[in-house]
């Protein structure tokens, strides 16, 4: 932590319950004073438990006015992401097609996208995106995740 008052701030994260730690983070996090913590805090709620059920809260967690949004991903993972191609091909299992234009969620791995099928009962889908619009990789929970910014 940079300083005293995020640390404070970790530790009340840490007591509120898993499923609503993103809506505190969002209603409390501008008691955050270091942008570099911020953004790894908000990193860490998205791999912990985010969820496209609450894409436009996250959405507006991400797009928040701060310096060092690279610091939403891991050292290995912003290297991962810096040699991303310009043009990249993710997959995505969807439950509707209004998805496809709308989903922050994706990934680089078609095996991934299936798993996430539910044995073929949600649709894979693939779409094509430009560097510009990843907004970060992770590889955390071994998902080949990337998220996307698609208002770039």
């Amino acid at each position: 932590m940079a300083n005293e008052n995020d640390t404070k701030f970790m530790q009340a994260l840490m007591l509120v319950p898993e499923e609503l730690q993103a809506e505190f983070f969002r209603k409390n996090a501008h008691q955050i004073k270091d942008d570099s913590t911020y953004w790894n805090v908000l990193g860490t709620l998205w791999k912990l438990g985010g969820t496209v059920a609450q894409q436009e809260l996250w959405k507006e967690m991400l797009s928040a006015p701060r310096k060092n949004s690279h610091k939403i991903m891991k050292n290995k993972e912003r290297s991962v992401w810096r040699r991303l191609p310009n043009k990249v091909k993710a997959y995505r299992a969807i439950n509707h097609d209004g998805e496809i234009d709308t989903a922050i969620s994706w990934t680089l791995s078609r095996k991934i996208a299936e798993k996430f099928s539910q044995n073929g009962k949600r649709k894979v889908v693939s779409r094509e995106f430009r560097k510009a619009e990843i907004f970060a990789y992770f590889d955390r929970r071994n998902e080949d995740e990337i998220l996307v910014n698609l208002a770039v």
